[in-house]
Parts: structure tokens; sequence; C-alpha cells
């Protein structure tokens, strides 16, 4: 029995290379690396990335993804000089498919490849401050002392300025400009003002040239 066994089994001598063989090839294979970004290309949206494990590995000329991108439309998200990141390593070689919409054929170069990837800036590390958000709300934070536009999904959107000023959008759409603590509503066209006693007062000075300013 044990010699049938040993007929059947495969010989240590070639269970080492095989072993040595698939290691080999897996180096090559990538799914998602962590990286860091080096410089970004604003002109075409492409970034050069050294890998967080590896400074010495760059990988240049990375697409960098957006979560709405189209021909003459998109959103172009701020991304800088030492953000973190992950890489996106594709199955099939991804220079081909830049050039041109529609089907492409499949070809029989090598796949996941280390070059061949998107970068995903898209994640907060565990050291960052994540901005402060309600449940279902939209926020663009530029910085934690910069400008934000939040938009809510009750309709409320708002604004807001480093100074504290604030355009406001109640659910109701009525609009508010100013310190949220005394700002007042924002007069449409259509406002009525009265006095104190409920008779109508007309503007004499609109403080504006613009007839249409309130």
């Amino acid at each position: 029995m044990a010699d049938e066994e040993r007929r059947g089994s495969t010989p240590p001598q070639i269970v080492g290379p095989l072993r040595e063989f698939v290691k080999d090839e897996l180096r090559g294979v990538y799914s998602v690396t962590f990286v860091i970004v080096e410089s970004v290309d604003e002109s075409d949206r492409r970034a050069t990335v050294t890998l967080k494990s590896d400074r010495n590995v760059v990988v240049d000329n990375v697409p960098i993804a957006s979560p709405f991108a189209s021909d003459g439309a998109g959103m172009i998200t701020p991304v800088s000089r030492n953000d973190e990141g992950l890489l996106l390593h594709t199955k099939e070689p991804l220079e081909k498919r830049l050039r041109r919409h529609g089907q492409l054929s499949p070809d029989g170069e090598r796949r996941f490849t280390l070059e061949s990837a998107v970068l995903l800036p898209l994640l907060w590390l565990d050291d960052d401050e994540v901005p402060d958000h309600e449940d279902g709300e939209f926020q663009i934070a530029l910085s934690s002392d910069g400008p934000k536009l939040r938009l809510f999904d009750d309709g409320r959107v708002r604004v807001e300025h480093p100074s504290g000023n604030v355009i406001a959008m109640d659910a109701d759409g009525n609009v508010s400009i100013g310190d949220p603590a005394n700002a007042s509503r924002v007069l449409t066209e259509d406002a009525v003002l009265q006095d104190q006693d409920g008779n109508a007062v007309d503007i004499v000075d609109s403080g504006s040239e613009d007839v249409d300013a309130s």
C-alpha cells in the first residue's frame, strides 16, 4: 500500500520548484494596494503614487476615479500630495480600454499588473477627523476650516463659509443669508411687507442697483 501511495504522489523534487513558481506568479498579481499620492496632473486627472509598503515602488499616470465622470461632465474631487488611497488593479490591461468608449475584445496580455490600476482616494484613516454630518447627508468639505456644501434628504441646503455666514434653504424652500443665529429670510418678488399695524409698506430704497435684490 505504501508503494502504491508513493507511486501516486508528486515527487518531492517537483513539489518544491512548483511551489516557488506559483509564489513568483502570485507576486506579480495585484488586486488592491494601499498607496500614497506623490503628485497630481489636473489637466487629465492622473496621479503618480508610491506603495505605502515601499516608497521606492512608483506607479505613474494612474487615472483618478470619480463618482461621476462623463464626456465634458463629472465631479472633480480634490486630490493632493500625501493623500492616501487605494489602487484598484484591473483584470484586463487598462491602457487600451481608456482610449475609446464601447466594447473591446479581451486580449492575452498579463492581467492584474501593478501599473494597470485606478486610484480610489476615498477613505479616512483611523487618525483622520470625519466631518460632522447627519444621516443621509451629502456633504463637500474642502478642509476642517474651509467652506462646506451640505445637502439633506428632507430638502434642506446649506452653504457654510468659514466666517460663520451661511446661505441656507429650509425644507419649505425659504432662503436666509448671514449668521444663522439672527439671519432673516430673503424676500421674494411676491413678498408682502407690513408695518406693525398690518398696513402694506413700500420699499423706497432697495440698497442695490439690482431691482430684484431683496
